[in-house]
This record gives structure tokens, C-alpha cells and sequence, in this order.
């Protein structure tokens, strides 16, 4: 232990001896600041805001006991009142704790012009000491990350990280903003800086592995969450990630056994019951699912549980006992994005398509960039021969993905049908040249070679069938 902090323990043992006997107490202004600090970042506000008013009553004009007040007021999330605080103290812009209060009431005030006018001029060569930068740094690196605009706490906490590479905290912090920025390359390597400091460090573990898991580098994440167990090999959260990414990799059994390790010991954890009917569900053991169910129920009550029971009997084709379930699911559960997907899968059975694409139409607002439940309204559309329809959801489902299985060749066969020229031409030009040629090979009534057509070739027999509306049988070579 150095002088300094000798000093503020026998400071601290003093404070609490005075207070414990009820005497009044004398202290210089910064032993003032030194003791609201304390309790403050120990979690006892409420402390620390008496020890600062009683200082000012004594020093009224101290600056640091004024900058602890606002520090107070912006930790009880008073922005306003603590900005407002600062300007009855004046300009300081040498004093590191004040621009620190300063630039986060600016940031929680939406005030981002002036907050980074004043990081500006602490970067580009302000009169605050070198010994005070890092402190800085690190502060608003923080402040910046905690109000998400972690471009910003990257600049920051790299700077930072260039004083003083083996700040743990700074590390940490720099790797959860590349995390947000979806840079998990990044995050990676300096999670691994994290450990070459501290190979023990259980969270470094845990969140190497996760990002590991990001990545879809499954197996770096399952030895990452390895590491982790070997540190606390009672956590559930960590045997839960574990198990997660073995499903994410194919390994739904051992996912399984590892999630019913769970359930044994966090028995009133919710998210396993449906980790292992997932799990269950996956490896079609129905008779487990429909036991889980039950146990679900008598621990948590009945909400969702019809839901889930009639969606396992459709994914078994028991459409009567999915449709008897559905009919009891009460009104307070139907809608939602599940529910609008029994009832559309089961009109679909029902034949009824008006009912079916009312309920994926609710479905896809709930849940917009979901291709297959577009993939379904293309089908549902076509059923009730509603063609201009159908190639709108097919155009709309090759804008959320382009690869999506045969979209292409059925809104080239819907637009054949449909006749209009201009979104005729438009699909086929989406189509290589092999791909025009496995389309005419399909649609021709006659065993023709086309290897030998060209493009321009192909798209006038294509069109000429369009124009036609007829399948080629009728067209003269």
C-alpha cells in the first residue's frame, strides 16, 4: 500500500470514527471531496451526499466539493440540475473531473455538438496534464460506450490503450464496442489480450466464447466455454451458452443432455423449458415434448402452453387435435406472431386461403423479414389465383434473399402467365444464360437444343411465348 492510499484509509477510519461518537467534524476541502468519492463509488450515495453538503457549509467556495455535487446530481440522473450546477461554478477546462461531469450531462442532454467539441479540444492538445489524460480517456471512453456511440469510446479507449496496454477495464470495454459494432474479429483478439493478462479470468472465458459463437466458429466457442467451466463448473448461464452452441452445431443431443443437466439444477428457469422442447422438437421425440409441456404448466401455469401444444400437433400432421387445441387458446395470447401461424397453416388445411392469408399477413407485420412466412403468402396468393399478387411477395421475398430456393424461376413462370412485358423483361434479365436455357428446356412442349441459342435468341423465343401466352406448343420455328 503507497502513501496516498495510507492517507485516505486513515482519512476514511477518521470520518467513521467521528461520525460514530457524534462529533462534529473538521476537514480540509479536498479531504471533503476525497471521503464523497469514496462512499460514492462504494455504492453508498447517500453518504457521499452528505458529506459533500456538510463540506460546502463549511467551504462554500470550494471547487472540487462543487464538482462532487454535480457528479451527484448526474449519478441520480439529473442532467439538467447538474449542467446547470456546472455553469454556477464557471469555465474549468483544465479540470478533468469537471469536464467529465460536463460531457456526460452534454451527452444525456442530447447536446453531441457541444460534448464533442469539448473531447476536440482535449484531443488536439488541451492544457490538461499528461498524468490527468488517461484518466480522461477512460472516463469518457466509458461515458461514450454506456450511451452507445462506441465508434467514439473506440477512439477513446484506444488512446487510452496506448498509454497503458493492461488496463483490464479498459480492455474489456474496447472489446464489448467492437462487439456492438459487429467487428467480432476484433473483439476476439482483444478477449485474448484479456486472457494473456489474466488466463483465470472466468468473464474473459465466457465472452470469448460467445463471440466465438458469433463467428459460427463452434468449435473455438465450446472449448472457450470448457475454459470457463473448469474456473466454476456450476454455472448455469455458461452450461446454458455451451449447450446452445452445440445445437447451433448440430449436436441436438448432447445440446439436449446438457440443457436437462440444467433443468435439474435451475429448476425455475424458464428459457430451459423451451431450449429443450426446441431441442426435443428437432429430434422429433414428440412424447418428451408433450411430457415437458406438462411439467411447463404445473410449475409456471397454462400461458403459451396450448400454443405450444397445438403447433406439435401440426408439426406431427394432427390437424383435428391442433384444431381443437387452437379453438381454446384464450384472447389475451392471439396475437401474436405464433398464433397468426397455427391459424394460417390451419385454414391452409381447411382450404380456407382468405382466412390463411389474413393470419401471415398479421404474421408479417409482426415479423417483416421473415422469408418464409412471404414464401407462404406467394403460395396462398396462388391458390386463390391472385397471380399479380403472388409475384409481388415472390419480388419481395428476392429483396430479403436473392438465393431464396426457386424464387426466381416462379415469378419468371408468374410473369410468363401474367403476359406484361416490361416485368417480364425484367426478371429474365436477372437470369445467366444457362439458366434462360434450362428455362426454355422446361417450359418447350418440344425436345429442342438450345446449347447453340444465344441470349438475344432465347429471350425472343421466350418473349414470343409470352406474347402468345401459351407454353411454346403452339409456336412456329
Amino acid at each position: 500500500m503507497d502513501d496516498n492510499e495510507l492517507d485516505i484509509k486513515e482519512l476514511i477510519l477518521k470520518y467513521e470514527q467521528m461520525r460514530y461518537m457524534g462529533k462534529s467534524m473538521y476537514f480540509d476541502p479536498d479531504e471533503f471531496a476525497i471521503l464523497a468519492n469514496y462512499y460514492n463509488d462504494f455504492g453508498d450515495v447517500s453518504e457521499a451526499e452528505y458529506i459533500t453538503d456538510s463540506g460546502l457549509k463549511m467551504h462554500p467556495g470550494s471547487t472540487d466539493l462543487m464538482i462532487v455535487k454535480a457528479k451527484l446530481l448526474a449519478a441520480a440522473l439529473q442532467f439538467q440540475e447538474a449542467y446547470d450546477y456546472l455553469l454556477g461554478i464557471g469555465e474549468d477546462e483544465n479540470n478533468v473531473d469537471y469536464l467529465l461531469v460536463k460531457i456526460e450531462c452534454l451527452l444525456n442532454l442530447d447536446q453531441l455538438e457541444q460534448a464533442n467539441e469539448i473531447l476536440d479540444t482535449v484531443l488536439s492538445g488541451t492544457e490538461v496534464k499528461y498524468e490527468d489524460l488517461y484518466t480522461f480517456l477512460t472516463e469518457v471512453g466509458y461515458i461514450y460506450n454506456d450511451i452507445d456511440l462506441y465508434d467514439v469510446a473506440i477512439l477513446l479507449l484506444e488512446k487510452a490503450r496506448e498509454i497503458d496496454d493492461e488496463d483490464l477495464d479498459v480492455l474489456i470495454d474496447l472489446s464489448y464496442a467492437y462487439e456492438m459494432l459487429d467487428n467480432f474479429e476484433k473483439a476476439i483478439g482483444i478477449n485474448n489480450d484479456i486472457l494473456d493478462i489474466n488466463p483465470y479470468s472466468f468473464d474473459g472465458w465466457v465472452n470469448l466464447g460467445k463471440l466465438h459463437s458469433m463467428m459460427k466458429e463452434y468449435d473455438k466457442s465450446i472449448e472457450a466455454f470448457d475454459f470457463a467451466l473448469t474456473i466454476d463448473d456450476s454455472d448455469v448461464n455458461v452450461l446454458k451458452m455451451k449447450a446452445l452452441t452445440l445445437y447451433l452445431n448440430d449436436n441436438v443431443e448432447e445440446a439436449v443432455r446438457i440443457f436437462r443437466e440444467c433443468l435439474e439444477n435451475s429448476p425455475e428457469d424458464e428459457s430451459l423449458y423451451d431450449s429443450l422442447l426446441d431441442g426435443y422438437e428437432v429430434m422429433e421425440q414428440y412424447d418428451e415434448i408433450i411430457e415437458l409441456i406438462a411439467l411447463k404448466e404445473a410449475r409456471f401455469g397454462s400461458t403459451g402452453v396450448l400454443l405450444k401444444r397445438a403447433h406439435i400437433y401440426l408439426t406431427q400432421d394432427k390437424y383435428e387435435e391442433a384444431q381443437e387445441v387452437f379453438e381454446k387458446i384464450p384472447d389475451d395470447e392471439r396475437n401474436s406472431l405464433e398464433y397468426y401461424i397455427l391459424e394460417g397453416e390451419l385454414a391452409i388445411y381447411n382450404e380456407d386461403f382468405a382466412t390463411a392469408e389474413m393470419a401471415y399477413m398479421l404474421a408479417m407485420i409482426e415479423s417483416p423479414d421473415d422469408e418464409l412466412i412471404v414464401d407462404k403468402l406467394v403460395n396462398i396468393s396462388m391458390d386463390q389465383d391472385k397471380y399479380e399478387k403472388a409475384a409481388e411477395y415472390l419480388e419481395q421475398l428476392m429483396l430479403l434473399n436473392p438465393d431464396f430456393p426457386t424464387a426466381k424461376a416462379r415469378l419468371a413462370f408468374l410473369r410468363f402467365e401474367i403476359g406484361a412485358k416490361e416485368p417480364f423483361d425484367e426478371i429474365m434479365s436477372q437470369f445467366s444464360d444457362n439458366e434462360l436455357r434450362a428455362l426454355l428446356t422446361l417450359l418447350s412442349s418440344e425436345d429442342i437444343d438450345y446449347s447453340a441459342y444465344d441470349r438475344e435468341k432465347m429471350l425472343i423465343r421466350l418473349n414470343e411465348a409470352r406474347e402468345n401466352r401459351v407454353l411454346f406448343k403452339n409456336i412456329k420455328y
